[in-house]
């Protein structure tokens, strides 16, 4: 005898065929990736483009994997140009300076993408600790991370210690003088690194719980991983922000994606209208978030995800939270491209 009956997941409205014994067939009757709009033909993607004048990329899984540009995306940024569109890059990576970007990007070929336009974390960083933490420029400022915040900090006004300070690359040294706390360190920056060890995270510590904790503690991202070559996924910046914060029991300042405080600061900047404003990223808590709660393209929505990096289809099966649900959704902006053409 055939029974059924429905359930309801919080996610999707669900029905349970039991066919036999202790084996349930499950159907989806809704799915959720019905309530995020897939551009699948000329005419959508035309009209989809149509409804913004100014576009916002992140750039890991959406620009390019790693080193390599994703097909089709330096003639896709070509198109919007000769159209006049306009756009900004914004990245959680906080490993390389807008300078550094702006090489990366004429190296992958990509035309007049200036550093104005550039937004990682690392500059985000520098700009919250002058205009908002009014910490003193001349001050140093402990970094456990890569050069990108270095360099940023140093643009700014500020002296980085730590780093990539080649005394850090060894192994443990309880008598070490970098455990030693130096009172003239003002904040403690924390993001993206690949030279990660215990020497590093060790000295950190020992900033974060100074002076009764009360050092300015910034975290570059929130990011747990990105989208890396050959199809990996790597751990990002947000894997050790969150581990200095577990360590140390403190919260911290997040200067990057989702942050409506920076996309303020961005659309301020650029000089872009909200409304006509899209958002385009390959993670739902970070990308697609930061558009959603940032009310990006008035009543048309403003969030694209693609395909590309970090989030896949079944993803949108399971979305929780409304606002990491991205309005549309397509494979890449190479396929995007193609559709256009």
């Amino acid at each position: 005898m055939v029974s059924t009956r429905s359930i309801n997941t919080g996610r999707s409205m669900t029905l349970l065929t039991k066919t036999q014994p202790n084996k349930l067939i499950y159907k989806v009757t809704e799915n959720m990736t019905r309530m995020s709009k897939k551009i699948s033909t000329k005419e959508e993607a035309l009209a989809f483009i149509e409804q913004y004048d100014h576009f916002l990329f992140d750039c890991d899984g959406v620009i390019w994997l790693d080193t390599v540009a994703i097909p089709g995306v330096v003639k896709f940024i070509e198109w919007l140009q000769e159209r006049g569109k306009t756009m900004a890059f914004v990245t959680n990576n906080s490993s390389k300076s807008r300078n550094s970007y702006v090489k990366k990007f004429k190296e992958l070929g990509f035309k007049d993408i200036v550093k104005s336009a550039i937004y990682p974390t690392c500059y985000s960083a520098a700009l919250v600790l002058k205009e908002q933490l009014n910490v003193k420029q001349g001050s140093k400022v402990w970094v456990l991370g890569d050069i990108g915040i270095e360099e940023e900090l140093k643009e700014t006004g500020y002296i980085p210690v730590g780093g990539t300070d080649k005394n850090l690359d060894g192994g443990w040294d309880p008598n070490s003088p970098y455990l030693e706390v130096d009172p003239s360190v003002r904040a403690v920056v924390v993001g993206s690194t690949k030279e990660l060890n215990y020497m590093r995270t060790a000295v950190a510590v020992q900033y974060l719980l100074a002076e009764n904790k009360s050092l300015p503690f910034i975290g570059a991202n929130i990011d747990r991983t990105y989208p890396g070559p050959r199809g990996m996924i790597l751990p990002a910046g947000g894997s050790l922000v969150n581990l200095m914060s577990y360590t140390c029991q403190r919260d911290f300042i997040n200067v990057g994606k989702p942050s409506t405080l920076l996309l303020d600061t961005i659309l301020e900047d650029q000089n872009f209208d909200r409304k006509k404003t899209l958002m385009v990223g390959d993670t739902l808590y970070t990308d697609i978030k930061f558009g959603n709660d940032g009310k990006l393209g008035g009543h048309n929505g403003g969030s694209l995800l693609v395909l590309s990096g970090g989030s896949k289809l079944e993803d949108l099966d399971n979305i929780e939270d409304d606002s990491t649900r991205p309005k549309y959704y397509i494979e890449s902006l190479g396929h995007l491209l193609e559709l256009l053409e």
